[in-house]
């Protein structure tokens, strides 16, 4: 198993170098290439920031648009985050007390994440009847939901040694090279992890950058139109 923890723990190394360099080319692409325009004259302002807040935060765009799809990608992403968080308790020594905190949601939102996403594709494919996804998204929703029916096999069913996983994450975060548990599971839980990094869409970060330019240059459309 020691040598399983090596591969494993360069596979993720290597994951994250993937993932981290895509997103910093992206991020030059957009910085470099992105046109000028008289937005780029405005300063933000606090209603701009706010109004894109409340876009980032609460989908309130989709939610104008679309309130049944609306439940589910809020459910999902919201679920998504908690989860995230709550798995920061392998990856800190010591674990800060809002950690901690959100241990009981995150444990919660590791019920609603799958269901969730079960969701959203019955509305997309029976409700809406779409008629096409692309191999891209299909990919990602298998891997979601591998992760998330894995997560809870381990969390009812299928405990692995909790002391062997801290070990195992910890060796990472210190780059050392830890046993990996002995858990099918996990392992079957890890690499689908390392498989979502490597395909994350890198443009769920620039998400709030997008929205609070679309926020600027609305507003600068509607104080031109107030003018006229």
């Amino acid at each position: 198993m020691r040598i399983l923890g090596i591969i494993l723990t360069l596979a993720y190394y290597l994951s994250m170098l993937a993932f981290l360099g895509t997103y910093a080319a992206k991020a030059l692409l957009w910085g470099t290439g992105k046109p000028l325009d008289e937005t780029s004259s405005h300063k933000l302002t606090l209603k701009t920031l706010v109004m894109a807040g409340c876009d980032i935060l609460f989908f309130r765009r989709l939610l104008i648009v679309n309130e049944l799809l609306w439940i589910g990608e809020w459910s999902f992403h919201v679920s998504f985050v908690l989860v995230i968080l709550r798995h920061l308790r392998y990856f800190l020594s010591p674990v800060p007390q809002w950690v901690w905190a959100v241990q009981t949601p995150g444990i919660i939102a590791g019920y609603v994440l799958p269901l969730a996403l079960v969701y959203v594709v019955i509305v997309k494919f029976l409700i809406e009847k779409k008629k096409y996804v692309s191999s891209y998204n299909f990919l990602l929703v298998v891997l979601l939901l591998a992760l998330s029916v894995s997560g809870l096999l381990m969390k009812t069913i299928y405990h692995p040694d909790i002391v062997s996983v801290k070990t195992f994450v910890m060796g990472i975060v210190t780059f050392g090279f830890a046993v990996v548990p002995g858990s099918v599971f996990f392992v079957f839980h890890f690499i689908a992890v390392l498989a979502l990094i490597v395909n994350l869409p890198t443009h769920v970060f620039a998400a709030p950058l997008t929205l609070i330019s679309a926020r600027q240059r609305e507003g600068n459309f509607n104080q031109v139109i107030h003018e006229k």
